[in-house]
Order: structure tokens, then C-alpha cells, then sequence
């Protein structure tokens, strides 16, 4: 049996499960969402795990994989706030049980291995070995430092602000904020001080025929080109989502290409990947981050690409 550790809000679960649903391959839904814990039941004995939700449960013995959505307790933005002592240990103390369950079916596979997941969320990791593999990476500079910010900013006219965490924030009047990647000049770092800031990340802005989401599922890649220069509102982040304007198509990526990306997952030990690519005007792919936990299913619904069709698959074939 399949574990599938996700959220109660998870589009991208209720549509490979309908698949898995229709293939007959059973199969147990952990939601790790506040609501879903509270009526969700967990014991371990003699290092058996038992867990009990929506009046299934499920033993530790029976379980054959694990599909990774959300593997820890998923806050809303409202419970993000809630500061109370109770609730925060309740929350901690969940997400502490877990760990011990997940290290009991470790050596099971794993859509991705929690520990390869973790360690390959780290962007600088990622650009390390994207280096060693031979993508091409725009020049970044992570400093705190102001005048190296400055001499950067010279250098280069035009560069991009990232930030590392995609977190969201509540602003002054408590509305909340995603910030994406943005155009920064030297004028916008005037008021950045000569002590107790944080590094930020800049990488030089390169010039965009279009974009790739790259998705990998096991042996299988699957390449989405997103046109989005053609939309004022994503030209610089697509995530800013103008899809009315941005269109999407299934392309076949260059064999180089392919070689690299299997190459990453290797040694990222990963079975799942989405990665971000710019395709420079000349044609050059250029290497931006891979998301191991990341989001396809708006690429399904636009292109029809089967990535759905190749995680059940790989459930099959695992379990």
C-alpha cells in the first residue's frame, strides 16, 4: 500500500489519487493539515506504527512506498500567527512523532527520500553541482556587505533580487506578501545598512526567449516551455501567474540537456524534480534551481503533459 503524505487542500493528491482510484491500487492518504491532525490517531509499540484517519488506518508493516507532497504539519496562513504555547507544542510535538515514523519506513521507496530531499532544497548546494555538471548559471552574488552589493550592481546594469525562502509574509496593515524575484538598480539598495542586515542573493539578468519547467519523474522527463516574455506581468517571474498570456507547450529538450538533468538527479539521489530553466535568445539553457517537492499539475491541465500518469506509475512499480 502506497502512503501518500500531503495536505487536505492538495489538488495535486486528489488527481493522482482518482488514477490510483481507477488503476485499484490502495492506497492511504496522511493529510498533515492542523484540521486533518486533530481527528488523526498515531501509536508506535514494540516499533510498529499504527495511524488511524477518516476511520482508516494503516501499519507501518503494510506500507510499500511513500509519495512525498507535505511531509510535515502544514499551517495555514492564519495559524502561522497563532503564537499560544499549546498550540505550538501540539505542532512540534507532531512534526517530532513524525520524524520517528518516517525512520521506521526509510528504507522503503521513497517519491523523494525525505533526507535527499531536504539536502536538495539547498540552492547553493544545487548551484555547486549544477556548476560541476556544466550548466550555465547566471554570476549571483550572496552578500551583506554593502559595497560589494554596489560593485556588483555596476557591473552589472541590470540584476535580479532572489530570495532564498519562499515564505509569505503579512505586511504593516496584516495583508500577506509573497515576494518574487524582481529588477534591483544601485539606487535600490540606498536605504541597505552598513550592519545587522541579511544576505541577500543577486544574480545578473539575462535576457529570456522564454522559459522551461522541467519535470522528472524517475526515467522520465517532461519539458514545458512557458512563453513568458510575452506577459508584462511574469516576463521577470512567472510565478506571478498571467496565464491568459503566458502560453505553455510540450517540448523535447536537447540530448545535452537531458544528459545533464539525469546526471543532477543522480547525484542528488532524487526520483522526483522540477527544475526552472531561461532559454537565452541564442538558445543557451541556463540552469535557475530544481523544486524536489515542487508543483506540476497546472502544466498537466494546460499541455497535457501525463506527469499524473508517470507518479502512478512509478507507485505501481514500487509497490
Amino acid at each position: 500500500m502506497v502512503l501518500i503524505l500531503t495536505d487536505q487542500f492538495d489538488e495535486h493528491a486528489n488527481y493522482v489519487i482518482s488514477k490510483l482510484e481507477s488503476q485499484g491500487v490502495p492506497y492511504f492518504r496522511l493529510n498533515l493539515d492542523v484540521e486533518s491532525l486533530k481527528y488523526t490517531y498515531i501509536s508506535c509499540r514494540n516499533d510498529k506504527w499504527t495511524i488511524t484517519s477518516n476511520n482508516n488506518s494503516i501499519n507501518s508493516d503494510n506500507i510499500t512506498c511513500v509519495w512525498c507532497r507535505r511531509p510535515f504539519v502544514e499551517l495555514t496562513l492564519q495559524e502561522q500567527q497563532i503564537c499560544d504555547t499549546d498550540f505550538r507544542i501540539w505542532k512540534n510535538e507532531w512534526n517530532k512523532a513524525l520524524l520517528g515514523f518516517y525512520n521506521a519506513i526509510k528504507s522503503l521507496p521513497w517519491l523523494n527520500p525525505l533526507r535527499k530531499a531536504y539536502k536538495g532544497e539547498n540552492k547553493y548546494y544545487q548551484m555547486e553541482l549544477a556548476k560541476e555538471i556544466g550548466f550555465s548559471l547566471p554570476e549571483t552574488l550572496v552578500s551583506n556587505r554593502k559595497d560589494d552589493i554596489i560593485d556588483f550592481l555596476r557591473v552589472h546594469e541590470r540584476a535580479l533580487l532572489k530570495l532564498m525562502s519562499q515564505e509569505i509574509y503579512t505586511d504593516k496593515n496584516g495583508d500577506y506578501l509573497g515576494f518574487y524575484t524582481n529588477i534591483i538598480s544601485e539606487s535600490s539598495v540606498e536605504d541597505f545598512g552598513v550592519a545587522l542586515e541579511n544576505p541577500i542573493v543577486l544574480q545578473e539578468y539575462i535576457e529570456k526567449d522564454y522559459e522551461v519547467r522541467y519535470t522528472v519523474v524517475g526515467t522520465n522527463h517532461f519539458a514545458c516551455k512557458i512563453e513568458s516574455q510575452l506577459s508584462e506581468k511574469a516576463k521577470h517571474d512567472w510565478r506571478r501567474y498571467d496565464i491568459a498570456h503566458t502560453p505553455h507547450s510540450q517540448i523535447v529538450p536537447p540530448d545535452k540537456v537531458r544528459m545533464q538533468v539525469n546526471r543532477l538527479m543522480k547525484s542528488l539521489s532524487l526520483e522526483f524534480g522540477a527544475i526552472d530553466f531561461i532559454i537565452r535568445p541564442n538558445g543557451e539553457w541556463v540552469f535557475l534551481e530544481i523544486n524536489c517537492m515542487g508543483q506540476w499539475l497546472w502544466i498537466e491541465q494546460l499541455t497535457g503533459i501525463p506527469i499524473a500518469d508517470a507518479i502512478v506509475a512509478w507507485i505501481m512499480r514500487n509497490g
